[in-house]
């Protein structure tokens, strides 16, 4: 028997990891409704086995767990609280689980919105990228009811290879923010780093390689290394997306009076990027900004 035989399911917002992550669901089983802004994008799922809602208010009216995982802090409150809003039909008993990166204020706004209709919210982003989705292996973080998250276990074995518990209300939300700030410093120093090793006389392909084999390997870096070498600026996250969650991170640093002159670096590094064009390319396109300032100063 399938893990998630007989499980209601809702999806919110099926876009590039939403719709990875809701296919899973459908290999384990569950039957599962989707809905999005994008009709095209529900007209995929419909196709891959899903059932279409009209709306979040709808799709909460035949799931006992509804999922989102949606762009921005907007967005999310009009998931809970909108014109159509799970706040419409949402239950007792019920699960909402948000796998959105978005500000832990916003998420506090909508766990009192979630605690009014009696149902439990489960704060759930992800770390990984949407070939991680696919293959199940993307870090969770988890802040809610220890309850419904001990309920949830089986959908979330599926949908990562770790959960990581991290408090009772918005204590996940931080942890991805904090993940996220090196994340989007990773490309700049890396660039800084290959732009160095290149003007010593290293070959491009060979410094990644030994970058992979040394003390400063890292995942991240170890699934961006072909991407790398090819030039090949295919999103898995783009440039726009990862600007976004340096500016919830310097938004919340700002309210505690916390400087994050580093994190500022990065998203300077990010909006330059997005001022030529390329806020859609993968944010590892970032490790060439050297090249641009050393284009007029050849070796």
């Amino acid at each position: 028997m399938a893990a998630l035989d007989g499980w209601q399911l809702g999806w919110i917002g099926v876009g590039r990891m939403g719709s990875a992550l809701s296919l899973r669901l459908l290999d384990a089983g569950a039957a599962l409704t989707v809905t999005d802004v994008e009709p095209a994008r529900v007209a995929n799922m419909v196709q891959a086995g899903a059932s279409a809602a009209s709306s979040a208010a709808a799709l909460a009216e035949t799931s006992d767990i509804i999922l989102s995982m949606v762009s921005n802090d907007t967005a999310l409150l009009s998931v809970a609280a909108g014109s159509g809003g799970l706040a419409e039909t949402l239950r007792p008993g019920q699960i909402f689980i948000d796998l959105s990166t978005v500000s832990p204020a916003t998420s506090a706004q909508v766990a009192e919105i979630i605690a009014e209709r009696g149902a439990d919210y489960i704060r759930l982003p992800v770390s990984g990228s949407t070939a991680t989705a696919e293959a199940g292996t993307l870090t969770l973080f988890a802040s809610g009811p220890d309850a419904a998250i001990d309920r949830c276990a089986p959908l979330l074995a599926v949908l990562g290879r770790e959960t990581t518990r991290c408090g009772a209300a918005e204590e996940a939300r931080a942890m991805k923010l904090t993940i996220n700030m090196i994340v989007a410093l990773m490309p700049a120093i890396l660039g800084e780093a290959l732009a160095f090793g290149a003007r010593q006389g290293l070959e491009w392909d060979a410094m990644i390689d030994a970058l992979n084999n040394s003390t400063v390997a890292t995942p991240l870096l170890g699934y961006k290394a072909a991407m790398l070498k090819a030039r090949d600026w295919t999103p898995a996250a783009d440039v726009n997306l990862v600007a976004k969650d340096v500016d919830l991170a310097l938004a919340a640093a700002q309210r505690e009076g916390l400087p994050l002159p580093f994190t500022a670096l990065a998203r300077q590094y990010a909006a330059a990027f997005q001022a030529s064009g390329e806020g859609d390319l993968d944010f590892f396109r970032v490790a060439t900004w050297p090249e641009r300032l050393l284009a007029s100063n050849p070796r």
